[in-house]
């Protein structure tokens, strides 16, 4: 497909339970090996959040969030307070993965919208996590790209998985299983269905109407 990584969300809420507490919420998948073998395979990552930031660190002004102030003349400092809720949750989120090496997006749906001052806070974390408990953290801004290759470097042997992610649900009621791109023929074969559905309704309805 040409890229190395495949980094997604949405995982039935079952199998991503599971996955949390067995630390595979990275594998490597072999979609097709009854067709392609053991050639063809990719390196995947589960996000452990969705794709939203840390639960009391999205720091747009769409959130209730606070910013992270790390002036200390400053009435709203709350630096080491912040600091040490960040490392319960970077701490808490690293013993569901097989590296030292934590991947954590900033953002999520319609945020971004006052980028100034979400970096400002993003910013004053940095500075002060690597300040004062750099011995134990080092953050910086990131890409996919080089979380892969540093998780690499660590030279572990993945969990596999070789079936595809149906159904997902994100809770006990609730199916996405057409929501995705694929399963192409089985879409197909939906659409047409509706198309006569529609066509015979319309039929119906002007015979009743007749």
């Amino acid at each position: 497909m040409g890229f190395d990584a495949w980094f997604f969300a949405r995982l039935d809420y079952k199998d991503k339970e599971k996955r949390l507490n067995n630390k595979e919420l990275e594998f490597v998948w072999r979609p097709s090996t009854e067709h392609l073998g053991n050639d063809v395979q990719i390196f995947t990552h589960t996000l452990y959040a969705h794709y939203s930031a840390p639960s009391g660190f999205d720091f747009d002004s769409t959130s209730n969030d606070v910013p992270w102030v790390n002036n200390e003349k400053s009435k709203d400092y709350n630096s080491e307070k912040e600091a040490q809720a960040l490392i319960a949750h970077l701490e808490e989120r690293a013993n569901h993965y097989l590296t030292d090496d934590i991947f954590v997006l900033f953002g999520d749906d319609f945020r971004w919208m006052n980028a100034y001052q979400y970096y400002e806070s993003l910013d004053n974390m940095i500075e002060y996590m690597n300040t004062h408990y750099g011995h134990r953290y080092n953050l910086f801004y990131s890409t996919p790209s080089v979380y892969v290759d540093a998780v690499y470097k660590h030279n572990v042997t993945w969990p596999t998985k070789y079936d595809d992610m149906f159904p997902y649900s994100d809770n006990p009621d609730a199916y996405w299983t057409g929501y995705f791109s694929s399963r192409p023929n089985d879409k197909e074969y939906i659409r047409r269905a509706s198309y006569n559905f529609h066509a015979s309704s319309q039929l119906f309805a002007k015979t009743v109407i007749d």
